[in-house]
């Protein structure tokens, strides 16, 4: 009975899994192209978010290497210079995570699209 009850519980769960595709598909055309360009208006923040990150990045790494430089020069410039590279690796990490974040956006914006132009784009 429990071995049932588990597999009809894992059928339920992948069948609401894979009708989330399945439920765009079946939007109307009007609000599926909405819906592409609210994507496509927040895949563009994330992008900005991401580029501008990239920039703080890039000077948090320039400012460690100055401060690195410096580290033997005693206490206060080693501890500078750590945390300089804790700055830079906190910044890394939150790059990365937007980077993630977007790659998923997108990847998603191309299966709408993809899904829009099979039911509702026209060929002339």
């Amino acid at each position: 009975m429990m071995k049932s009850v588990t597999v009809t519980a894992l059928l339920s769960l992948s069948a609401v899994a894979f009708s989330a595709p399945a439920a765009f598909a079946n939007a109307s055309c009007h609000s599926q192209a909405k819906a592409i360009k609210a994507g496509q208006k927040a895949a563009n923040a994330l992008k900005a978010e991401r580029d501008a990150l990239l920039e703080e990045v890039e000077v948090a790494g320039d400012e460690w290497e100055a401060a690195e430089d410096t580290r033997l020069f005693g206490a206060e410039e080693a501890s500078k210079a750590d945390a300089a590279k804790r700055d830079y690796d906190a910044l890394k990490a939150e790059l990365v995570s937007v980077e993630e974040d977007l790659q998923g956006r997108v990847s998603d914006l191309n299966a709408d699209v993809a899904a829009y132009n099979k039911r509702c784009a026209t060929k002339k």
